[in-house]
């Protein structure tokens, strides 16, 4: 990536959010204003935020490459033929210590707790605890992470 296009995107990074975010690639925000994020965050390219009702991100989170947060949308039940298309929307909060994998699709009123991770392609419908790996569609628990356990820290 060029120099000239680095500064660029992290300029970006620090208009839309304010705070000391790394950028690493292009993202989309459709409504900045009711996006609140922490410090020492990383965006990787084509990271989408909807920002309809309210997304809180904490400090030292990582949104991989393609990841959706979508406080937005559908309600999931309409496509079973149970009922008309019911529009839900309500609010997203990423703790802090959060790592959200790539292509991973995060929906209306979930809330992730500090130190998950969550997988690549995952689609999470229901709160994480703190502590925790999920992945699949839907996301389910695969393991806790223990308090001693540092998976982000890469060894020497």
């Amino acid at each position: 990536m060029g120099r000239l296009k680095w500064i660029w995107l992290q300029a970006k990074g620090r208009l839309v959010f304010g705070r000391r975010v790394s950028v690493f690639g292009n993202f989309t925000v459709v409504n900045p204003k009711n996006i609140k994020i922490g410090s020492n965050c990383a965006i990787n390219h084509d990271a989408f935020l909807l920002g309809r009702v309210g997304i809180s991100i904490g400090d030292n989170v990582v949104l991989s490459a393609r990841c959706m947060l979508l406080d937005a949308g559908l309600d999931s039940r309409a496509f079973d033929g149970l009922q008309d298309q019911v529009h839900v929307a309500a609010p997203i909060t990423i703790e802090n210590g959060v790592w959200i994998g790539a292509g991973a699709i995060i929906l209306p009123g979930v809330t992730i707790g500090q130190y998950s991770i969550i997988g690549a392609g995952s689609l999470v419908r229901k709160d994480v605890p703190p502590r925790t790996i999920v992945a699949g569609n839907p996301a389910k628990i695969i393991r806790a992470i223990g308090p001693a356990e540092n998976l982000l820290q890469t060894s020497a």
